[in-house]
This record gives structure tokens, C-alpha cells and sequence, in this order.
């Protein structure tokens, strides 16, 4: 690989992890769930990276449940068809 191909695959890379970042945080926050250290990381091997952080307790717990109050729904909504 030569140094401008490189250079455009760590771009494409931190890009993917921007973005995978962005999506990720706002999905819980549609529940009103903040996670408070999610980030978009360097890249690993050549791809995007998302580093998760860590939270309180309560808000693990929060997110948990709101996550499983969601794919309750979405049981209950197939289970009706």
C-alpha cells in the first residue's frame, strides 16, 4: 500500500467509527437514554472503532430495560399477526 492509500483507509476508517458513534448514541436517546461515554475510537486493524465507556449502575439498569420493554413490544406486536 503506498502512504496516500493508507492515509485513505485510516480516514474511511475514523469516518465508519464516527459514524457507527452517532448512530449508536442515538438510538437509546430516542428512549431518553444518554450513554454518557460512548465515542468514536482510533481505528483497530484498519477499522472504525467505537469505545462504549462505562456508565453508573442505575444507568445500565435503565438502559437494560428500556431495551427489553422495546423487544417485548416488538414480540407482542409479531405475536399478534
Amino acid at each position: 500500500m503506498t502512504r496516500g492509500t493508507i492515509k485513505s483507509t485510516q480516514c474511511d476508517a475514523e469516518s465508519a467509527g464516527t459514524a457507527a458513534a452517532s448512530g449508536l448514541a442515538a438510538a437509546p436517546a430516542r428512549l431518553g437514554v444518554v450513554l454518557p461515554s460512548l465515542r468514536s475510537s482510533s481505528p483497530v486493524n484498519g477499522h472504525g472503532f467505537v469505545a462504549l465507556g462505562g456508565c453508573s449502575a442505575a444507568l445500565a439498569s435503565q438502559l437494560a430495560q428500556r431495551i427489553n420493554d422495546a423487544v417485548d413490544a416488538q414480540d407482542a406486536s409479531w405475536a399478534g399477526r
